[in-house]
């Protein structure tokens, strides 16, 4: 079954702008699928259209092989969301915000069901990495906790599908890291992702699906190892600081599979572009005694992504 089945969907806004463009994709069950774009790409607006806060102007999505449009209540409750900047109560403490999202969900105030969903809380709070913090106003908390939050909230309702708009916006690289390992458990515990973001590290690090969307068109999706493939071509170029240069090093770095040439001078390794590449150079060099300082890949994802979204014709 399909998590997600979008079909010539279209969304005009006033003055005639159109925000998406006739754009078909589908989201396999218990995938981690990646819509990425730049910023304005019309990415929201898809993810405001799978949660029905905007109707399409034409076209059908399907969620769990129900139309949005006339059955959302009926997948409503398999469905867990992650804003970009999740909003709560800042003088009410985190737990006291997620009893507040459980009730307005459906839980009712009874004994038996009060217990059941302060224990789920309790266990979304470890899980979102919060625990020693349920009881802090969440006024105190960084973006990064607020992201957090979010993410427990998103949880409460033990959701099939999670749909996550940028979820690292804003965060510094250790934020930004925890956030993603977060969100990669939930989908090891076979909860599908759908994850709308302009950053190209996002889609490599979490995602096996990834579809790119340009000016409210979706290109055909594909799997991320063949995406970052494509993207940097078939040679890559990584450049190495190396504190203690030798023989025994640039022996060990040739033997690497891939491996096409290398330059002594700053050490400029050409290889195939493969991967784990980068890794198996990394683990030669340490074998045979070499202490890296750095290890610089050319193109970067980010360059690569830059460069193919400037050539790119979504058709």
């Amino acid at each position: 079954m399909n998590a997600i089945e979008v079909l010539e969907l279209t969304k005009r806004y006033k003055k005639g702008a159109v925000a998406v463009d006739s754009t078909s994709f589908t989201v396999e069950q218990g995938a981690a699928f990646g819509l990425l774009g730049p910023i304005g790409a019309g990415k929201s607006s898809i993810i405001n259209m799978l949660l029905r806060f905007t109707k399409p102007t034409s076209g059908t999505v399907k969620i769990f092989d129900h139309d949005v449009a006339t059955q959302f209540q009926e997948v409503q409750n398999k469905i867990g969301y992650l804003p970009e900047r999740p909003g709560f109560y800042g003088n009410f403490s985190a737990e006291k915000n997620l009893r507040i999202l459980a009730n307005l969900s459906g839980v009712r105030e009874v004994r038996e069901e009060r217990k059941e969903r302060d224990e789920r809380i309790s266990k979304l709070v470890i899980l979102a990495g919060l625990e020693g913090k349920e009881t802090d106003l969440v006024r105190t908390f960084s973006l990064g906790d607020r992201k957090r939050l979010g993410i427990a909230a998103a949880m409460l309702n033990e959701p099939e599908l999670l749909i996550l708009d940028e979820p690292s916006i804003g965060l510094d690289p250790q934020g930004r890291h925890d956030i993603l390992a977060l969100i990669h458990e939930l989908n090891v515990h076979d909860v599908t992702l759908f994850l709308a973001t302009h950053n190209v590290r996002n889609i490599a690090e979490i995602c096996d699906v990834v579809a790119t969307m340009k000016s409210g068109r979706v290109a055909t999706p594909i799997t991320t190892k063949g995406f970052i493939a494509d993207m940097r071509g078939p040679t890559l170029q990584l450049e190495a600081d190396l504190a203690n240069m030798n023989e025994r090093v640039l022996q060990a770095i040739k033997s690497v599979k891939g491996v096409k040439s290398i330059q002594c001078e700053r050490l400029k390794i050409s290889l195939d572009s493969r991967p784990g590449i980068n890794e198996d150079v990394n683990y030669v060099i340490t074998r045979a005694g070499g202490r890296l300082r750095s290890l610089r890949e050319s193109p970067s994802l980010e360059e690569a992504y830059v460069r193919m979204m400037g050539e790119q014709k979504v058709e």
